[in-house]
């Protein structure tokens, strides 16, 4: 039996690319149906630190007793609903040949040959992907043109029940017996504990998740890192009309990626009015710039096990220079006359929500935690990676596309599988 652990975007996408090969296969999660829970956003934006859970009270209560966490110096938001994060966020569609394959072993051609399915995935979640070109504004200004799409994966996953993947919800996998190739499972409602034997595993928990299952699993992993965009926001004055809501900005050494929101976009989180783009800059000169700084100068977050509980670690940067950053963003305000960055608000280490880059794609077999171009971990029978911690680098560009195409090449140039 072929399973799939997670039911966000990740693991819906690995389901689709192995219906595509004519391959069976079961999704396994603590999965509820969507609903709206405005109040973990709010706590997302409120809370300082921690762990903040996107789900029913039901089910918060039973991942904490079940996933108990020390979180120290950084916050991140989990979904366990079906869809995951995609339902919180929506979709920011960016173009595939923008992500930075420098330090990757796979070559941008083996990425970009599977774009039509891609495309074809997002039609049938009834996401447009529109390639435009960006625009060079000046030396410090890159305005970009993304597809933007307040949607939920639900159709996704109507598509699947059709092709017959089997779902199995309220399931939680707690750890893996790699010798017996065995699942061990809580079951949320009745606290069974359930033993599922597989053939072929996939971990699509998300980067978090999914170390926590990895450090339950293997002895000899002691611990993950992952990479992060640091998060901050800027209060943003405009001055000339611009003709999408992203751009990628260059302040001295430091580069970051900005989304302009308007109060009419912040009330759009909220709820399913949101806007595509920004089309009253007649009517709005100051906006929120929501801003992922590049991960050259970005925190890392520590996972580790201690006794039965994780301790998860933000770690800064030594090489970012908060001072010298404010004096970047001075001179920069002096040099362009786009836009004006007139206050600056930092946030904790992982409330980018942009994690991953944790378990690299390597051709050395004896780096333990380290996966083939095909996302098969290393030194393990038959267990695959298919979510963002095999990304090579967490870029300040959306990361949802990348990670979704690589997954389909994943399995789709997988001749074994």
């Amino acid at each position: 039996m072929i399973y799939i652990i997670g039911s966000g975007f990740s693991g819906l996408t690995t389901a689709y690319a192995l219906n595509k090969k004519g391959i069976k296969s079961t999704v396994i999660s603590p999965g509820e149906k969507y609903k709206t829970k405005n109040i973990s956003l709010i706590k997302y934006l409120l809370k300082n630190n921690g762990e903040i859970l996107n789900n029913s009270n039901f089910l918060s209560k039973k991942i904490n007793k079940l996933n108990k966490a020390n979180v120290i110096n950084c916050k991140y938001l989990l979904s366990h609903m079906d869809g995951g994060q995609s339902n919180i966020w929506g979709g920011v569609v960016g173009n595939i040949g923008e992500y930075n394959y420098n330090d990757s072993h796979i070559k941008k051609s083996e990425i970009l040959k599977y774009k039509k399915e891609i495309i074809n995935l997002l039609k049938i979640i009834n996401i447009k992907y529109i390639k435009k070109k960006n625009k060079k504004i000046n030396s410090y200004l890159l305005e970009k043109n993304y597809s933007v799409s307040k949607k939920d994966v639900s159709n996704l996953k109507r598509y699947l029940l059709k092709k017959k993947v089997i779902f199995k919800n309220n399931l939680f996998v707690k750890k893996i017996d790699l010798k017996k190739s065995i699942l061990k499972i809580h079951d949320i409602k009745t606290n069974d504990q359930i033993s599922l034997p597989y053939t072929r595993l996939f971990l699509s928990c998300g980067p978090i998740e999914t170390s926590k299952l990895i450090l339950n699993s293997i002895k000899n992993i002691k611990k993950i890192v992952l990479k992060e965009t640091q998060h901050f926001y800027a209060l943003i004055k405009v001055n000339h009309n611009l003709k999408s809501r992203f751009f990628d900005a260059k302040c001295g050494k430091y580069k970051f990626s900005c989304q302009l929101y308007s109060l009419k976009n912040i009330v759009g989180l909220f709820f399913k009015n949101y806007l595509k783009n920004l089309n009253s800059f007649n009517k709005n000169k100051f906006f929120i710039g929501q801003c992922y700084l590049h991960s050259n100068y970005s925190g890392k977050i520590n996972i580790s096990k201690k006794s039965n509980k994780f301790i998860i670690e933000g770690k800064p940067n030594l090489r970012f220079n908060i001072s010298q950053f404010k004096t970047d963003i001075k001179k920069f305000n002096k040099q362009n006359k786009i836009l004006k960055i007139k206050k600056l608000f930092f946030n904790k280490i992982g409330a980018s929500n942009h994690l991953g880059g944790s378990i690299p794609v390597t051709n050395n077999k004896n780096i333990k935690l380290g996966v083939s171009k095909f996302g098969k971990l290393n030194n393990q029978k038959n267990i695959y990676i298919s979510d963002s911690s095999i990304l090579n680098d967490i870029d300040i560009s959306p990361i949802t596309i990348f990670s979704l195409n690589n997954i389909l090449r994943m399995i789709l140039s997988n001749k074994k599988i």
